[in-house]
């Protein structure tokens, strides 16, 4: 089994008064990939911020960022995200990655489905098959089993055919200060993962480097 390092320099919510070093604007958080790729990642993973320093799912500064990932990190792969943050409607997420339609993208299929209803499975399963039209290749951002369950529901229901699925599952989202635990990994691991050609993990605070060991 291959594995591979991708690179989250900012994520959502911090901000130079959690870090001064974190990345805020799109050539710092450029300069930090370039700094992260010497150092053996192999793939970032990009956020942009709105002029207060907010989470942005703003298509233009989404494609301004790649635009200037391919002028100073040429060939390197660089992914979006679609993620709400609490912010964005499933709508938004849509537009943003229709509209930037980017090589690689995440999505975090419980905001993308929305109330689970058929009618926003049929729509998460429309913008996926779409975006996929598009040659966007989709990671599927898994916070818990049920995440898991919920992936699994729409490909059963034939609303994304064949296609192969990867995942990324997150840990600690809902413990206090988004602490992860390595036992976290575990529900992951003992469920059916049949459906998912690859899958990835991302932790946070003091027990990170224990989950990826």
């Amino acid at each position: 089994m291959k594995t591979l390092i991708m690179a989250a320099p900012n994520g959502a919510r911090k901000t130079k008064a959690d870090h001064p070093s974190l990345p805020m604007t799109i050539e710092e958080t450029v300069a930090a990939a370039s700094d992260a790729f010497a150092a053996g990642a192999a793939m970032l993973h990009a956020h942009v911020r709105d002029d207060d320093g907010g989470h942005s799912l703003d298509a233009g500064r989404y494609r301004e960022l790649l635009a200037k990932m391919a002028e100073d990190c040429p060939l390197k792969p660089c992914q979006i995200t679609t993620e709400s943050v609490g912010v964005y409607s499933p709508h938004d997420q849509a537009r943003c990655l229709l509209d930037v339609g980017p090589e690689f993208a995440s999505i975090a299929i419980q905001e993308l489905a929305a109330d689970q209803s058929p009618k926003a499975l049929d729509f998460a399963g429309g913008v996926i098959r779409d975006a996929v039209a598009r040659s966007t290749h989709i990671q599927f951002i898994l916070y818990s089993v049920d995440d898991l369950a919920l992936l699994r529901s729409i490909q059963d229901d034939r609303l994304l055919g064949d296609m192969p699925l990867d995942a990324l599952f997150v840990l600690g989202k809902y413990n206090p200060g988004f602490t992860s635990h390595p036992d976290e990994l575990d529900a992951f691991l003992t469920a059916d993962r049949a459906l998912l050609r690859s899958w990835s993990v991302c932790a946070f605070g003091p027990w990170v480097y224990d989950v990826m060991i």
